[in-house]
Parts: structure tokens; C-alpha cells; sequence
């Protein structure tokens, strides 16, 4: 019998990070689920670390470098849950998000896309989301071509809506995520649950750091689409995509803290 979750998360070079957010995702309150790692050609230790879990439920994937869209492409291939829960690797969950979500969304069959609060780590230090919390599928809808409400690394949604809608697009190499929460939300209702449930660690190694300003470029791209699809304040699409600008020249380690 396939378990009722497929967590699904792609590593690089992550071994920094990498037992915190394994433990995470093993110590789960729900327990039926199957973890599926796709190590996406480290060069450090990574994948020897991977291969030394014992837990039955994690399936190690290695492939050659490919970038993270084609990673979790192969992640999701593999997977039997009809629920997807996404993690990146220098993320981490709180032990009841699986269960808050699944609960959530057998509650809610209407619902294609579930996330949380989270909280953002800097050093050891959390502190609460900057970006503004938006709940209901109503809410969302209305503030979804302005910015992104969801955290990669804390939602869940249902393998047949992401194969409805073509799944992860991956001419995105930073915003694959949004764009597919845009079409999540063609077809489907979304929603946040008003929960602390996972952890997001802000550093400069991340990738989307690094890679600044071609996840601005993307964003801007994404969010044009969402407000030809859901409509939205003129004036406040026009601020956002102004700031996004202005982001363009800010050096990255300026724009992560003043989160643009």
C-alpha cells in the first residue's frame, strides 16, 4: 500500500545543513510517509551522508548535475503519496507540520496547495516571516501577482494537481515554485494554514541568493502572468514591480535583509 505522503526534497553540495533537516522530516508525528532525497551531483560529502541512513522510509536518488527544477521533476517521478510535502535542504520542519497539513487537506478536498507560517533563521536567531501572511483562498488569490505568500520549503499540495498542470517548469531555475503555485491555483483552491511549521534559513550560500537577480527577473515574469490571470490592485502591481527594479541594483546581501 503506497503511504499517504511523498516528502520530496533535492540536495547540492547541502552537507552543512543536512542532518538538521533529515531529523526534521524523520520525527514527524505522521509517519506515513516515504522521503525521497535526489542528490543533484554533490562534489562534497553529501551523498556518502545520505547513503548512510537506515531509516526504510527515505529513497536515495543520485543523478548528474542538472539544477534543482530537474531534481525535484525526478523527486516527484518517483513518488507514490498522492500528498507532495516539500523541503529544501537547509530547511527545517517542526514535528506536527505533516499532520496539521494532511489533516488540513483531507478536510478540504477543494484545496490544491496547503502552506504555513514559518519562521526565518538568521544564524540561531529565528525571527517571524517577513513576507505578509496571507490565509484564505480568497486573500491569496488577490495578493498572489504582488509576491509569493508560500514558503517552498512549507507547503504541501496533491501529486494529481501538480501532474494536472504540468508540474515543475524547469526554464526556471530560481522561481520554479511560484510559477507552479500560479497554476496550482488555476485549477484549485490554496491556503495557509495559521501555524508556525517549518523553519527557513537565511544565509548568503544559498542558491537563490547567489542567484539574486535572475529570481527577480523570474519573479517579475511569474507575477505579470498572475495579474492577467487573478487581476489585483494597478497601483500595487506597479509598486511591487518597481521595487523589483530597484532590487536589480541593490547587492544581494542588502536585499536579503530588506527582503527583496
Amino acid at each position: 500500500m503506497p503511504p499517504k505522503v511523498s516528502i520530496v526534497t533535492t540536495t547540492y553540495n547541502g552537507e552543512k545543513y543536512l542532518e538538521k533537516f533529515i531529523v526534521s522530516m524523520l520525527s514527524q508525528t505522521f509517519e506515513d510517509f516515504e522521503f525521497i532525497i535526489v542528490d543533484d551531483g554533490s562534489t562534497d560529502n553529501t551523498l556518502h551522508m545520505l547513503q548512510q541512513i537506515k531509516d526504510p522510509r527515505v529513497r536515495i536518488v543520485k543523478q548528474k548535475n542538472q539544477g534543482q527544477a530537474n531534481a525535484l521533476i525526478t523527486a516527484v517521478k518517483y513518488a507514490e503519496g498522492e500528498l507532495i510535502a516539500r523541503i529544501d535542504q537547509d530547511d527545517y520542519s517542526l514535528p506536527n507540520r505533516l499532520m496539521r497539513q494532511v489533516q488540513f487537506m483531507d478536510a478540504n478536498p477543494k484545496v490544491s496547495l496547503c502552506g504555513s507560517r514559518w519562521q526565518e533563521l538568521y544564524s540561531a536567531t529565528p525571527i517571524p516571516q517577513r513576507v505578509q501572511f496571507s490565509q484564505s483562498d480568497a486573500e491569496i488569490k488577490k495578493l498572489i501577482s504582488y509576491f509569493n505568500p508560500f514558503s517552498h520549503s512549507a507547503v504541501m499540495f496533491r501529486k494529481e494537481s501538480y501532474f494536472m498542470v504540468g508540474g515543475y517548469d524547469k526554464s526556471f531555475l530560481i522561481a520554479m515554485d511560484y510559477d507552479l503555485f500560479i497554476r496550482l491555483m488555476e485549477i484549485g483552491e490554496v491556503h495557509n494554514i495559521d501555524e508556525v511549521l517549518a523553519v527557513v534559513r537565511m544565509h548568503d550560500e544559498s542558491y537563490s541568493q547567489k542567484k539574486s537577480r535572475l529570481k527577480i527577473f523570474e519573479s517579475i515574469k511569474i507575477r505579470c502572468r498572475a495579474y492577467s490571470r487573478f487581476g489585483g490592485n494597478p497601483l500595487l502591481a506597479g509598486f511591487f514591480f518597481l521595487k523589483s527594479i530597484v532590487g536589480l541594483a541593490l547587492p544581494s546581501w542588502l536585499k536579503a535583509r530588506i527582503n527583496m
